[in-house]
């Protein structure tokens, strides 16, 4: 287990305070040679330490490409080096690094630019994408949606719900601003919420609308469903900060202390 554990991890750590960031793809595998604290120096001495990190991380990329069952493409950024002597010698640490390899790998030299390309013999798909599946939430990107995206989503379809509705409100009287229930899960239900002048509160007058915020379990961040609003939430709504018992059968929902709809209006006005 901790093998696995390790072959998903996104940074590998050098010994000499480099490190790796390996990104793993369907097409190909980029791996980033970063330097980290050891890059302090000026010029000879800076060299000679940069030379130190990309050897090392040679030996460290090899390995991991046999630790990963990396196959494919897999492109290398080596910190750039200004001496062709030092760029040589990389090439000839990963050759020889590779060598302990069983699948058939080809090395290129360095370019220009410090990258350079690896082919591995592909026999079967990575070990990360053989013990892992695409996270719900980021979808395999790494990066999840932001609150204040999500909100806006939330702000656009209000509106769109808005101006397809034939049912015209008056502004001045919120007895006849058009209510809603907004089922979204425990990270947004906190951003709508948190403080004095609350997005909830702001988006509410701003639209001229009621809102019904129900925290429903199961929901991934950002995600969220409008619903209009019915009588019958009525006996759902609650008063006091606490999550509402569940029946058996009843669907997992926990309802946002609100006001009731009439007295909110009156006080309003």
């Amino acid at each position: 287990m901790a093998i696995a554990s390790k072959a998903r991890e996104f940074r590998v750590p050098l010994h000499n305070g480099g490190s790796l960031v390996i990104e793993q793809t369907e097409a190909l595998v980029s791996i980033d040679v970063n330097g980290g604290h050891s890059m302090f120096g000026q010029g000879t001495s800076q060299e000679k330490a940069i030379l130190e990190v990309n050897l090392e991380a040679a030996k460290q990329i090899a390995r991991e490409l046999r630790l990963r069952d990396i196959g494919g493409i897999i492109v290398v950024d080596f910190i750039d080096m200004t001496d062709d002597l030092n760029k040589r010698l990389v090439y000839e640490e990963m050759k020889k690094a590779v060598e302990k390899d069983r699948s058939t790998v080809g090395v290129s030299e360095l370019s220009k630019l410090g990258l350079m390309e690896i082919t591995r013999k592909r026999v079967r798909p990575s070990v990360t994408f053989m013990i892992s599946e695409p996270c719900t939430c980021c979808h395999g990107t790494g990066r999840v949606e932001a609150l204040d995206t999500s909100f806006s989503k939330i702000e656009r379809e209000i509106c769109r719900r808005l101006a397809a509705s034939r049912r015209k409100s008056d502004p001045e009287k919120p007895k006849s601003w058009p209510r809603f229930v907004l089922r979204v899960d425990h990270e947004m239900c906190t951003y709508l919420t948190s403080g004095k002048k609350t997005k909830l509160g702001l988006l509410s007058s701003s639209l001229k609308v009621w809102i019904l915020l129900k925290i429903a379990r199961g929901f991934s961040r950002g995600a969220f469903e409008l619903l209009p609003y019915s009588e019958k939430e009525n006996d759902e709504e609650k008063e006091t900060v606490s999550e509402s018992p569940q029946k058996e059968g009843s669907p997992k929902l926990s309802v946002f202390p609100i006001k009731k709809w009439m007295s909110r209006a009156k006080r309003a006005k």
